[in-house]
């Protein structure tokens, strides 16, 4: 009777635990998840609340991204520190879902607790779960809102990802700066080239300042002060050649005999770099007659002093040590050929720009270049008076870029605002009522998770969450209830970045089951 007792006793104890060592690892990776998902809740959506990272040196940061407060928080528990680290690496492909992601896995963590509890393994679970991923991967294509989109729809879709991680004044702007700047890019529907937009922040007194550029904006200006600040259909010259003394590639010495044999020397490198510089000047003089055009030399080398005197002399605008980056954008926008040497020099290695101007802005100067032969590339400016701010909002511009284009190849957008999560809970009850056995406890507890996204819309707006609301009504009139959440404008998602969102949530989901034991490495105290 002794016996039997033990061994109920034991039975008891091993339905109440998973067991030691895996119980033990599995409940550090669901306080880790549940931990994470705490810190991230209240930043979801356009009412979410802001965080402020303080970094060892007292340097304070304020944000709501996601992918920003993963990178930056310090994170010490092993499980926490994979998530995070999964998650920002597929934030450099997709760029946005970072929070959306957190919240699934730690409501799906918290439904599959109670099934762990009562012996159901891991494994069984694992298959569950990779059915209803693999169902939900079928069945959102049939979702797919397949509209054309228009410049009105692309607006929206930006307000969407942007309103969750800038302030609301500055939202319809930005929204059209990053519209404009994709549509730039767009070539007989080709391939979009996010690398074709360049982001320069400037010191201004306001964000409201910031703007489109269709052209390209070098971030310094003439190194003449007489040199012309403005140019009307101007010629550009776009080199890399060295206009200035050179010096030697390898360290080495020049001795000289005599202080004349000296100046002989200096005088004819002298006379070799006027060379080259009459030779532009003549040319200018060729193709400007009447003061009609311009002329721009940018050269990827230096200009030394007398140099830029004899540019200056002749109305040509000199821009010297011009970044290999620019050179290649140039190139590009305005038409032009870069010579390496000027014994190519001719008028067919020029390019063409409408409008040339040089602006003082803070203490930085800057030459815009505008009106260009090929408008497919640009440059945005941000502007402000602080550095934290103009970063925040570079980083959610690039965001949108990236959910612009995927948009733009999905040909569709999928309803946004919590609707898609309903509709997907719904199919995937439907869908687990047809599997036999324990795997549909993964699927149900797939199902139920994805409701964390609108239940935690709507607490973040602060309204009153309806637990019950998928019983009640159908999930269109629901997130029309919802609508005034979302600031009134219509919320639309991206297909690509929710299938991904679904996908990377599914897997880690089942690594994270399968972790049996945590154990300290070489090294570790």
């Amino acid at each position: 009777e002794k016996k039997m007792n033990d061994i109920k006793n034991e039975k008891k104890s091993n339905n109440s635990e998973i067991s030691t060592g895996k119980g033990l690892s599995m409940y550090i990776s669901l306080n880790a998840i549940k931990g994470l998902q705490e810190v991230v809740r209240n930043s979801l959506g356009p009412d979410g609340s802001w965080k402020i990272l303080v970094s060892g040196s007292g340097e304070l940061k304020i944000s709501k991204n996601g992918n920003f407060l993963l990178r930056e928080m310090q994170i010490q528990n092993p499980v926490a520190s994979l998530i995070a680290r999964t998650i920002s690496t597929q934030q450099e492909k997709i760029g946005d879902g970072a929070i959306s992601i957190l919240l699934i896995i730690g409501e799906l963590f918290r439904n599959l607790e109670k099934f762990l509890e009562k012996g159901v393994h891991p494994q069984i679970l694992c298959e569950g779960i990779d059915l209803g991923r693999r169902e939900l991967e079928k069945w959102l294509p049939s979702c797919l809102v397949k509209n054309k989109l228009t410049n009105g729809k692309l607006i929206e879709i930006s307000k969407t990802v942007l309103c969750t991680k800038i302030q609301k004044p500055i939202l319809e702007k930005m929204a059209k700066i990053t519209v404009d700047a994709l549509l730039t890019l767009q070539k007989n529907e080709g391939f979009l080239d996010l690398d074709m937009i360049e982001i320069i922040q400037m010191d201004t007194q306001t964000e409201y300042d910031s703007r489109w550029v269709k052209g390209i904006v070098l971030d310094h200006g003439a190194r003449h002060p007489d040199m012309p600040k403005v140019l009307r259909n101007a010629f550009i010259l776009v080199c890399n050649v060295n206009l200035e003394f050179e010096k030697s590639e390898t360290n080495s010495t020049f001795f000289s005999g005599s202080i004349e044999q000296q100046e002989k020397f200096f005088t004819k490198e002298r006379e070799a770099i006027d060379k080259k510089i009459f030779k532009i000047i003549q040319l200018k003089r060729t193709l400007c007659k009447g003061g009609q055009n311009g002329f721009v030399l940018i050269n990827q080398k230096g200009i030394d002093t007398s140099s830029l005197e004899l540019l200056s002399n002749e109305g040509i605008l000199g821009i010297r040590r011009a970044k290999r980056r620019n050179m290649e954008r140039i190139a590009l926008l305005c038409n032009c050929i870069p010579i390496n040497s000027l014994n190519d020099l001719k008028a067919g290695v020029l390019g063409f720009a409408g409008i040339i101007y040089e602006q003082v802005i803070g203490e930085e100067k800057y030459t815009f270049i505008e009106n260009v032969v090929n408008p497919f590339s640009g440059t945005i400016l941000i502007k402000g008076k602080n550095s934290f701010i103009k970063k925040q909002i570079e980083d959610a511009l690039k965001v949108a870029l990236k959910t612009l284009k995927i948009c733009i190849q999905d040909q569709g957008v999928l309803p946004g605002g919590g609707e898609i999560e309903i509709n997907s809970r719904h199919h995937l009850i439907d869908y687990s009522e047809q599997i036999p056995g324990k795997k549909k406890f993964g699927i149900k507890a797939l199902a139920e998770s994805l409701l964390v996204i609108p239940k935690v819309l709507g607490e973040n707006s602060g309204r009153e969450t309806r637990l019950n609301f998928y019983e009640n009504e159908s999930p269109a009139s629901f997130c029309q209830k919802k609508k005034g959440c979302f600031s009134g404008f219509p919320v639309l998602d991206c297909f690509s970045l929710k299938k991904q969102i679904y996908n990377t949530t599914g897997l880690l989901v089942m690594q994270l089951l399968l972790i049996d034991d945590i154990i300290l490495g070489r090294g570790i105290n």
